[in-house]
């Protein structure tokens, strides 16, 4: 079966121009069930969203993710940025987790070593995070900008 070319159709070309549309314009698939709203996204961005933990998904390179967005996970004083054994203990246990995508104070929070131990991210690996000079180091040096910049938080594809 042959579809019509509706751009070429008389009737369709009047209604378009009866609606005061210039061109056709473009059709873009968005589902909510997978892609987030511009209202989840501000509030990710602005602060901390609660959700069920079966929601969080696992990307194959070990980080977080709600629908089609990179995220961070606040555990007590800690954020996890990927698959750890705390987060693997959370998900399992099913009870409502607290993401975000925004900045976080590090004054007051510190990154999970075990996350960025996952994910070997800079060069860290579990037999360097024992030293704690070093591991001082790396909480004190993170930076919420330069990982972001290696694992783009939005759109993930």
């Amino acid at each position: 079966m042959k579809l019509p070319d509706f751009l070429d159709d008389k009737d369709f070309n009047q209604l378009r121009r009866t609606m005061g549309a210039e061109s056709p314009g473009q059709f873009e698939l968005f589902d909510p069930e997978k892609q987030l709203t511009y209202t989840e996204r501000e509030a990710l961005e602005s602060g901390l969203v609660e959700l069920a933990a079966p929601a969080l998904r696992v990307l194959k390179d070990k980080t977080l993710a709600y629908k089609n967005s990179r995220v961070w996970l606040q555990k007590g004083d800690d954020i996890h940025l990927a698959y750890c054994k705390t987060v693997q203990s959370l998900r399992h246990r099913e009870q409502a987790i607290q993401i975000s995508t925004g900045d976080f104070h590090p004054q007051h929070q510190s990154v999970c070593l075990e996350c960025l131990s996952v994910l070997q991210y800079q060069g860290i690996d579990a037999r360097r995070m024992r030293r704690a000079e070093f591991s001082d180091q790396v909480v004190e040096q993170f930076s919420m900008d330069d990982f972001k910049n290696a694992y783009p938080f939005y759109p993930i594809l």
